[in-house]
């Protein structure tokens, strides 16, 4: 028996097994009858044995052209279901996209392109984790999800694709009793006279920050650290100190009655919450599906 015997011919071999004659095999295959016993033949001499015993009425197995058959016809029926449940995910029938994000980006950013993307491709399971920036670039490295959401900018991107989706500004607010100060702003250099409310150190918002009062010669010195932006918002509001949050995503509830924006000295730099994915490594049909919505 030979190696490397096409499969073409067990497909062939198969056919004419399950039709009973060449001829009506031929049209099942749309090539010719010739082409159909030439086929027989090779295989069988790559086999080193017959197959298949030809009479008056058609054709019908040997021992061992039965014992190939009963095999071959479930092969060829997974190989047949493979291709078909490719071809599904391909055309986004079916598939799974793994995304990695935070609360507050998928809150106030990525919620309306899921739906979107849930309404065009309802076969898709879509499979969100949340976690920190620097959490889901660890599950993004580790295989585990295919995308994620974050905000920008990270220490080291060398292994990492990044798209800039969305602008964002982050801003200085307070409760009614800091009202004079969002007319007259504060210094950054003053920002420790006042208590102060920040995200959790493993947030790369507070890392931003942190950086950005560090290269004007402050240290962050906050009262009271938490997990939640809302909370931040929630905690200011009733007037226990200041807060760091981001306009585009808490800007709504800066209602200049129990909210207040204040302007602070030198201005905060803009920054992006950014789509990342490795490199050089290809994405499932789903998962690029997903990333078109953002061209």
């Amino acid at each position: 028996m030979e190696n490397n015997i096409p499969l073409d011919l067990y497909r062939i071999f198969c056919a004419v097994v399950r039709a009973g004659n060449m001829s009506s095999a031929a049209k099942e295959l749309f090539i010719s009858q010739p082409a159909v016993s030439m086929s027989i033949r090779q295989l069988e001499e790559r086999m080193g044995a017959p197959l298949l015993i030809r009479t008056a009425k058609g054709v019908h197995t040997t021992p061992e052209g039965g014992m190939l058959f009963e095999y071959l016809d479930q092969a060829l029926m997974l190989i047949a279901t493979a291709e078909n449940k490719f071809m599904e995910m391909v055309n986004l029938k079916t598939g799974e996209i793994r995304i990695g994000a935070s609360d507050t980006v998928i809150q106030n950013f990525l919620m309306p392109y899921l739906e979107k993307f849930n309404t065009q491709n309802p076969h898709i399971n879509i499979k969100v984790t949340n976690k920190t920036t620097y959490e889901s670039l660890r599950l993004l490295k580790s295989g585990i999800v295919d995308l994620c959401f974050i905000n920008l900018p990270i220490d080291d991107a060398s292994d990492l694709e990044i798209t800039n989706c969305l602008e964002i500004q982050d801003c200085l607010i307070g409760g009614a009793k800091f009202k004079d100060l969002s007319e007259k702003g504060i210094d950054i250099k003053n920002i420790n006279d006042y208590p102060l409310l920040m995200l959790e150190d493993l947030s790369n918002s507070r890392r931003y920050l942190d950086s950005y009062a560090q290269k004007n010669g402050v240290v962050l010195r906050p009262i009271i650290e938490l997990a939640s932006s809302e909370l931040l918002v929630d905690f200011a509001k009733i007037n226990l100190g200041l807060s760091f949050v981001i306009k585009d995503f808490e800007g709504r509830r800066i209602d200049n009655k129990t909210i207040f924006e204040i302007p602070v000295n030198p201005p905060i730099p803009s920054r992006s919450v950014g789509l990342v994915k490795l490199k050089n490594v290809p994405l499932s049909h789903a998962a690029m599906g997903f990333v078109s919505i953002f061209d």
